[in-house]
């Protein structure tokens, strides 16, 4: 019989109909809960690791980018650094090394004179050599031979040389003029950067710095006269030059995060390893020993971020795991409640408990291991298709591991309750002893307004416990809204109406009063997983746009340069005129003056200090073309920076007031709240200002409160100070009364493209997509994108307990339902009061989580705002699609659950089968 039970058992897990679909479910969410950490963070790391990647500019020095150079003295001859190269090679990860090298002729000889100069034609020009592997694919050829050395385009133009030609090359080495000569071909032209010197393209500016200097001019590198290493040497040896070799190699593009790691580590060991080899010469001397990299650079850069993500994250995924596993012990536990009779019949014929246990994780494997297997996917493909754009590789092992261990703590868990179950029955409680229930709903209402409280007056930024507060209020929100149905219900009429229609509701209202403390339980968990999923999304929706404010507010525009002066960009720019320095200073405007004409999607702004006599203290003034200003800078999606916006259009119809004051927008500026006019000190007079509109964030905020007025009456007012004139003479760095600098919509190559035009090189370019890259926004955007996932668990959880209290409920009702359609109300009419009956629980539960969800919005700022000193403040709002998406889901609970409720067997003894 064991056997016979045991083999029953095994197969009766998908002979449940049902129920069997419900406990795979709950399976599903418990392993896609658990296989969805290791994959996501996986992602993450190599999404945010590709980022850092993508952030290096094409300017980077070799310490700097994801490259490896290594110079090592270990020979003369570039035969001699194949066992470097063959080093190298070992490392997993890089391209194929190559081999590289420039004259150290000159380093050599000092302080003696060295030169190498190229003479064709009773022409010459100083340059040296250099060696690459393959010179037509690391140079941008403007004229192309055959073989040879190669020569720069400045250098060519001098000596009128062309691919074919020889050139003489001399080397003049001390005072007394020793020189070697030997001679070479042309192969080729090739184009310089923007200063003049090195090779253009993509690899030369890592290598500044480690290229050979001009031996006149030390501060600027020499011109190269680049072959490869078969041209190169015995050119050296002729000339008595020698060649210092080095080995290079890169990161291969789409390494993962783990294997930059395992490669940052491998080129470590390599360094320490050359390191402690001392050069012959001592480590002053030109052949010793070299080394960069910044692949670890990059990968530690990534770390520090990751574990951003990974610190907010981890309690997120804890907290899914959780409900997976609250998934599978309601299922459990409502499963023990109607398997009662089944229960009672195993302990009548004598089946220990551990042996009822033992048949019930028996009866939940196979459903168990289809649930895990499909948890598995469904999770790899929820992170490959919504997650971080990162790969995922190594972690799908680690996943499935993941997933199939709290599989197994899911069995148990059945087990344990079925056992549990069993011996509650094998001594039965004594008749005489009083079951008191538990009064669940008022701790529930106790717990959530206890936890509210302390959180709003809490102070710091909010833990992972902090996160059960929304839980905690939406299920006391459900629980008030557990007892709505019953007031649907009618108790007055106790025979049928006689109008269908009117019977169908009639019973739908009668039986939305029955149920007691299982419909009311059911009334929570829908609300919470309803809530739980509309909170989650309008918290990314509301940290998605807070983020965006304020990197509105960091970063002005999408890119901003500092200038020396506006004029720079302003070829007409008018100087000020010469004055007598014992007349009075002239006033107004100067003529002439004016903003400077740029392309659309860039705009000039100047900033400086003013003092407020309002309060004191130091306040920022911006100075702005508002008509420009309001379609380059960055406006965010809130309102705080719409209000900014809407002033800035103020401004730009009226400068000016009636009475000739600027019209100024006040920023973030509390202690001026009370005076609508004042005088300001700009430069060296003061000026009356008018309040036009009071904003509390605006682009380009300094951390401090600021005011904006208009670049035409406030700069015109100065006279001949208008930073807008060009100065007479040069001028130290922040002499000027305002600091001007350049704004663009076209992000860096936008600024790149009006200074370019100008002749002008900016010192710096601040970019809106920097601050986006941050470890803070990007920790923050990933761990609210997980905690999406995690309110989608909850909102499946809520769709599979109004699914089985509304199983739960049909085999309660199976005998009455049948004398309903027995009796003239029809088969059909009973089924439609049942799912009116579930849609009114739906529409009960959804209307109780929109509710909660509002209810929670004063905590927003509390539970989500992870920089809560910066500005403009975070506002938690309900997401228009949130909305839409919990209604959704609503209706797939009423759809299940009708579905679930839904019987083809007219046989009247069905209704007393245990089902």
């Amino acid at each position: 019989m064991s056997d016979q039970l045991t083999a029953a058992a095994i197969l009766g897990g998908f002979r449940q109909r049902a129920w069997s679909v419900l406990t795979l479910a709950a399976f599903l969410v418990l392993a896609a809960a658990g296989a969805a950490a290791p994959m996501f963070a996986e992602a993450s790391d190599n999404a945010t690791f590709q980022l850092r990647r993508d952030e290096i500019p094409a300017t980077a020095r070799q310490s700097d980018a994801a490259v490896v150079r290594l110079s090592a003295a270990v020979g003369s001859r570039s035969a001699d650094q194949q066992a470097v190269a063959d080093d190298m090679r070992a490392i997993p990860h890089l391209t194929e090394p190559d081999v590289t090298g420039g004259s150290i002729g000159a380093e050599l000889v000092e302080p003696r004179f060295w030169e190498l100069t190229v003479g064709l034609g009773g022409r010459k020009e100083r340059g040296r050599l250099f060696a690459v592997a393959d010179p037509p694919r690391e140079l941008v050829a403007t004229a192309e031979g055959r073989d040879g050395l190669w020569l720069p385009q400045p250098m060519a133009d001098t000596l009128g040389a062309h691919p074919g030609g020889r050139i003489t090359l001399t080397v003049v080495v001390g005072t007394q003029g020793e020189r070697h000569q030997t001679t070479s071909t042309v192969a080729g032209v090739y184009a310089v950067d923007d200063e003049g010197r090195l090779p253009a393209g993509h690899t030369w500016p890592l290598r500044r710095g480690d290229t050979p200097g001009d031996t006149e001019y030390e501060t600027l590198p020499a011109y190269l006269l680049v072959g490869d290493a078969a041209t190169v040497e015995p050119l050296a040896k002729a000339l008595h030059d020698e060649i210092f070799w080095s080995v290079e190699a890169a990161l291969e593009p789409g390494v993962t995060l783990a294997e930059a790691r395992r490669t940052a580590g491998a080129v470590e060991d390599l360094r320490r390893d050359y390191a402690t080899r001392q050069p012959p010469e001592g480590s002053d001397s030109p052949l010793a020993f070299r080394f960069a990299s910044g692949i670890g650079r990059i990968v530690a850069e990534a770390q520090a971020t990751t574990a951003t993500i990974r610190h907010r994250t981890q309690p997120v995924e804890w907290a899914a795991i959780g409900v997976g596993l609250a998934s599978v012990l309601a299922v459990a536990l409502l499963s023990a409640r109607r398997r009662e009779r089944e229960l009672r019949h195993a302990m009548a014929v004598g089946i220990a408990p551990a042996r009822v246990g033992g048949l019930w994780l028996l009866e939940s494997l196979l459903p168990a291991v289809a649930g895990a297997t499909l948890g598995w996917l469904v999770a790899w493909q929820l992170v490959a298709r919504l997650g971080p754009p990162g790969a995922i590789g190594e972690s799908k092992i680690l996943a499935a591991w993941t997933a199939g261990l709290v599989t197994v703590a899911g069995l148990v868990t059945v087990a344990g309750v079925a056992t549990a179950a069993a011996a509650r029955r094998v001594r039965p409680m004594l008749p005489t002893t009083a079951r008191r229930q538990l009064p669940w709903p008022a701790m529930v209402v106790v717990a959530a307004l206890v936890a509210a409280a302390g959180l709003a007056r809490a102070g710091g930024p909010a833990d992972g416990v902090d996160l059960l507060v929304p839980l905690l209020v939406l299920a006391a929100v459900g629980v008030a809204a557990g007892w709505l149905p019953a007031r649907f219900a009618t108790h007055r009429r106790a025979s049928l109406p006689a109008s269908p229609r009117r019977a169908v509701v009639w019973l739908a209202r009668r039986r939305l009063g029955s149920g007691g403390a299982e419909r009311r339980l059911a009334v929570v968990v829908v609300t919470a997983g309803l809530g739980m999923l509309l909170f989650a999304l309008s918290a990314v929706d509301s940290t998605a746009a807070s983020a965006e404010d304020r990197i509105a507010v960091a970063a002005g525009a999408e890119a901003v340069a500092p200038l020396e002066g506006s004029y720079v960009l302003d070829e007409g720019a008018p100087s000020p005129p010469r004055q007598d320095p014992l007349a009075p200073r002239p006033t107004g405007p100067v003529a002439g003056v004016r903003v400077p004409p740029l392309p659309p999607g860039s705009t000039v702004a100047w900033h400086t200090d003013v003092l407020s006599p309002v309060d004191a203290e130091q306040k920022d003034l911006l100075i702005i073309d508002p008509a420009r200003f309001r379609a380059v800078a960055l406006w965010g999606r809130g309102s705080d920076l719409a209000a900014a916006r809407a002033a800035v259009a103020r401004l730009a119809a009226e400068p000016v007031a009636a009475d000739r004051s600027v019209r100024v927008i006040a920023v973030a500026d509390p202690a001026s709240a009370g005076a609508d006019s004042f005088p300001l000190k700009v430069g060296f007079d003061f000026q009356d200002f008018t309040v036009v509109a009071r904003v509390a964030a605006f682009p380009g905020m300094h951390g401090r409160p600021m005011y904006v007025a208009a670049a035409d009456p406030v700069l015109g007012n100065l006279g001949t100070d208008d930073p807008r004139l060009k100065p007479l003479t040069a001028m130290p760095a922040g002499a000027q009364l305002a600091q001007a600098s350049l704004w663009s919509s076209g992000g860096a190559a936008g600024i790149q493209a009006v200074t370019a035009a100008h002749g002008v090189k900016p010192e710096r370019i601040d970019t809106a997509a920097g601050l986006r890259s941050e470890a803070t926004y990007v920790g923050t955007a990933r761990a609210r994108g997980y905690q999406v996932a995690i309110a989608g668990y909850l909102a499946l959880l809520a769709v599979l307990t109004l699914g089985v209290y509304a199983q739960r409920t049909a085999v309660l009702r199976r005998p009455a339902d049948l004398m309903l359609a027995r009796v003239g109300l029809g088969r059909a009419r009973v089924a439609q009061a049942r799912a009116l009956e579930f849609a009114l629980l739906a529409v009960v539960a959804l209307a109780a989580a929109v509710a909660g969800a509002a209810a929670l919005t004063p905590l927003g700022a509390r539970l989500l705002d992870d920089q809560p000193r910066l500005l403009p403040r975070y506002v938690l709002h309900l997401s228009p699609l949130g909305v839409a998406v919990t209604a959704g889901a609503a209706a797939v609970a009423t759809i299940l659950a009708v579905a679930l409720t839904a019987t083809r067997s007219a046989v009247e003894e069905v209704a007393y089968r245990d089902d």
